[in-house]
């Protein structure tokens, strides 16, 4: 039986217009009641717990920057990683060299080098305050990051990801969370990694687990499934990796599966 449900947000549970529909809402505090619900996200921190509260009520085991950080009720955050000072410094100044838009997080906080577009869509997206820094890259090689994010065309994204790749692939994780958005993490980071720490703290078995994703990041978290969905809306890749590929974002995608296979958490 199915008892541990994990969720992407953005793409997966959150519709285009970032809400979560009644129908997928009551789904999900429906397995709750007797079943685990993981939120899986690569957002900051702050940002997914807020989801979690305004459309939830509460919070729950909970991954945030896909992967680097992972947190329990009760508890706090009980893993961490970040990109180390030396790497982050070597990293910024080459993102710096090919003049794109990255940002970092330090502390569950958003930095940007400057005012513009990018940052504040994100802001607006994620419903997170940012901090405008014009030496960012002097205080990522002080403190490191939990991550880079970089925002730009798809396609420009995709050719820096096999850049990125080639010079730190040695180091850091390279991939895409978004169509505009492309991630840089510590090499041993990824939303996979992630659910089996909380797989092994909370003595989950694979089998029991259903993942419900959208987007490159998702695939690793497939590796720690029993069970994957895919949404309507998602990456062929995904699709292609996925048990079942439900409705899309829009249309309660989630709530569709959830009312197939959560039925023995709502009744014990």
């Amino acid at each position: 039986m199915y008892r541990v449900f994990v969720f992407d947000l953005d793409g997966t549970l959150l519709n285009d217009k970032l809400e979560v529909s009644e129908k997928d809402r009551e789904a999900v505090l429906k397995i709750a009641t007797n079943c685990s619900v993981v939120f899986a996200s690569g957002r900051m921190l702050v940002s997914t717990l807020n989801v979690e509260k305004n459309f939830f009520g509460r919070t729950f085991p909970t991954i945030a920057y896909n992967g680097a950080m992972v947190f329990v009720p009760g508890e706090g955050v009980v893993f961490n990683r970040m990109v180390e000072p030396e790497v982050a410094a070597v990293i910024a100044s080459y993102l710096e060299e090919k003049g794109v838009h990255w940002q970092a997080y330090i502390d569950d906080v958003l930095y940007s080098r400057e005012e513009n577009e990018e940052i504040k869509g994100y802001a607006k997206h994620s419903s997170v305050a940012y901090v405008v820094e014009p030496k960012l890259k002097e205080l990522v090689s002080e403190k490191g990051t939990t991550k880079f994010l970089i925002i730009g065309d798809p396609a420009e994204l995709e050719d820096l990801k096999r850049e990125l790749f080639e010079k730190f692939g040695n180091v850091v994780k390279v991939f895409k969370s978004f169509p505009t958005y492309l991630e840089i993490v510590p090499k041993d980071v990824d939303k996979g990694k992630a659910l089996r720490f909380l797989r092994e703290r909370f003595g989950w078995r694979k089998e029991e687990i259903v993942v419900f994703g959208d987007n490159e990041n998702d695939l690793f978290m497939f590796e720690e499934a029993g069970f994957r969905v895919a949404m309507g809306n998602a990456i062929d890749k995904l699709k292609e990796a996925a048990d079942f590929v439900t409705l899309t974002n829009n249309d309660s995608g989630v709530s569709f599966v959830l009312e197939l296979f959560g039925t023995g958490c709502a009744s014990g």
